[in-house]
């Protein structure tokens, strides 16, 4: 049930990459960085549970305050006027 999980998940993450190659906004793009980003740690979550492992939990939480920060930091920039200016 598990692989199961996992193999929807990366097809999941394999659609939203989709969307974010063909996104028409900026916004759209960073939607879908979002996502991708939350569904990498999911994924990375149901492996932790598949292997047993807690620490891979760890590194998730890691992954997604990375996931999280970069999207501030992103969303910052685009707001500001990005290279326009």
């Amino acid at each position: 049930m598990l692989e199961f999980s996992m193999l929807f998940i990366s097809l999941a993450i394999f659609i939203t990459l989709i969307k974010f190659f063909i996104g028409n906004t900026v916004w759209e793009k960073l939607l879908a960085l979002n996502l991708i980003s939350v569904k990498v740690i999911l994924l990375i979550c149901i492996y932790a549970v598949y292997k047993k492992n807690p620490m891979l939990l760890d590194i998730g939480i890691i992954y997604g305050i990375i996931g999280f920060l970069t999207v501030i930091i992103l969303t910052r920039f685009v707001i500001k006027g990005g290279r326009q200016k």
